[in-house]
């Protein structure tokens, strides 16, 4: 299945790594639980969608040489998922947008 994560425990450090910057505190031994797959499975579809187009952005160039990130480019996401044969509903679709502000604050933070 796309987008499995192996039991690497390399991996499994930087997923707790990284729920720590989101001031989440995971236990390395419950990533290895087998009903544990890290979302809520009211959110599956949506985060697979934001996989799936997570390379679909806008971006500005600043003066200084960074990046200001806009958001999806919303142009690129919609043949990304047909092509990817994801059919969202709206709450999915809202998923994603949720998902992608979340994203843009962080891609954004200096």
């Amino acid at each position: 299945m796309a987008g499995t994560l192996t039991q690497d425990v390399r991996v499994e450090d930087e997923v707790v790594e990284d729920a720590a910057l989101f001031g989440l505190h995971l236990s390395p031994l419950a990533l290895n639980r087998p009903d544990h797959l890290g979302v809520w499975p009211c959110n599956e579809a949506a985060m697979r969608a934001f996989l799936t187009v997570q390379t679909q952005w806008r971006a500005l160039a600043q003066a200084d040489g960074s990046r200001f990130w806009v958001g999806l480019d919303y142009g690129g996401v919609e043949p990304a998922l047909r092509l990817a044969g994801m059919c969202l509903t709206p709450d999915d679709w809202f998923g994603v947008q949720m998902i992608e502000q979340a994203a843009r604050a962080a891609l954004n933070e200096r």
